[in-house]
């Protein structure tokens, strides 16, 4: 049934729709030729999105198998025991379960195939553990030999959880994407943004921990105090959570008759380009961000970034020179930095140019697809 070249690693996935998790899984295979040669993918399709389709037309081996929730134990069993055979089938070494019910399911299926377990962290887990939702401690507490974190902060918590278990190091990175300055401009026009205008822009999935209604409580109050800015929201609702998120973030907006300062673009594929049309990026999670892509993505650009303190964030953003940091769930102070930077245009530049090296330097897709493989090879 499994038949095919022999692979060192196995990557579980489940979600299709694009998330940061699924972003750096498509980002780590595109940059790596490693990494595709050595691996394939365990496609547990749940959701409409594209993630697989993207993976194979990077030339990854992707291998579609039934979905099963949790609560399902028959589909579990089936999905376990199909992972179990393709396992052995093609000799896999180690299996990385790409977030919480991949690494459910990769775990144990590791463990029934005599395969290394390695789950790749995504999340800052709460203390006390027991009061986790289910579906996280599953993940949290089952079979592994390595836990790779996107953040101190995430390995921290982690550790404390499992303290038997090796937790590593391993940060997000993104590539290096060229966008032009006519790109840049042509996005600025398509925004409705004119000459001399600052845009700030705020990238991710439409979900109240992420915030965007705090950007949008600054919005209403910068543009008050500075006419000539102007407002971007990009994203939509993924895996179908909080929809009517957006439908309270437009009413707000028209309540306040800002709907021509600040444009909602939904789910777009072009990210890159919408953010190098914007003169700051902002990150507005209101609970520590586990890593924040979307903060080493700007900042690649060249783009000045206002983040909320906590998290990935603070260890990106390591001195005032390259990022502001300010309190979570804090219009008035996001405001603040926001009109600080709207006024001071070389203090914009000097912050995006030191934040480009930065990334270039220490967050890289190239840097973590190495360390992921070296960290893989380390295994016994």
């Amino acid at each position: 049934m499994f038949t095919g070249s022999q692979r060192d690693f196995l990557f579980v996935q489940s979600a299709t729709e694009m998330g940061g998790a699924e972003v750096v899984l498509l980002n780590l295979f595109e940059c790596s030729p490693e990494l595709r040669r050595r691996s394939l993918v365990a496609n547990l399709a749940f959701g409409s999105g594209d993630l697989p389709r993207r993976l194979r037309a990077a030339g990854v081996e992707v291998v579609d198998l039934q979905n099963a929730r949790i609560r399902d134990v028959v589909g579990v069993a089936r999905t376990l025991a199909s992972l179990r055979r393709l396992i052995r089938s093609r000799g896999v070494r180690a299996v990385v379960g790409n977030g919480d019910h991949p690494q459910i399911l990769g775990g144990l299926a590791a463990r029934l195939a005599g395969a290394r377990s390695v789950f790749l962290d995504h999340m800052i887990y709460a203390w006390p553990w027991w009061k986790l939702p289910a579906l996280e401690i599953l993940a949290v507490k089952g079979p592994a030999d390595l836990m790779l974190c996107v953040s101190k902060a995430a390995r921290d918590a982690l550790q404390r959880i499992r303290p038997g278990v090796q937790c590593q190091l391993l940060y997000d990175g993104t590539p290096e994407r060229e966008v032009s300055a006519a790109e840049a401009g042509a996005a600025r026009e398509e925004l409705g943004v004119r000459p001399g205008e600052v845009l700030f822009g705020v990238f991710g999935r439409l979900q109240r921990w992420k915030g965007q209604d705090v950007f949008v409580s600054a919005a209403i109050e910068v543009a008050r105090a500075r006419p000539g800015s102007r407002f971007v929201v990009v994203g939509g609702s993924v895996f179908g959570l909080e929809p009517e998120f957006f439908a309270s973030l437009r009413q707000r907006v028209r309540e306040r008759g800002l709907d021509d300062q600040i444009t909602f673009t939904g789910f777009r594929t072009d990210v890159p380009r919408l953010m190098a049309a914007c003169d700051v990026v902002c990150h507005t999670s209101r609970v520590p961000e586990p890593f924040g892509l979307v903060l080493i993505e700007a900042m690649m650009l060249g783009r000045p970034v206002i983040a909320t303190r906590g998290g990935g964030p603070s260890e990106v953003i390591a001195s005032e020179d390259l990022g502001v940091l300010v309190t979570p769930d804090d219009p008035a102070a996001l405001a603040a930095e926001m009109i600080r930077l709207f006024d001071d245009r070389a203090r914009r530049e000097a912050i995006g140019a030191a934040s480009a090296a930065h990334v270039r330097a220490n967050f890289g897709i190239e840097r973590m697809a190495r360390e992921l493989i070296g960290q893989l090879d380390s295994l016994p």
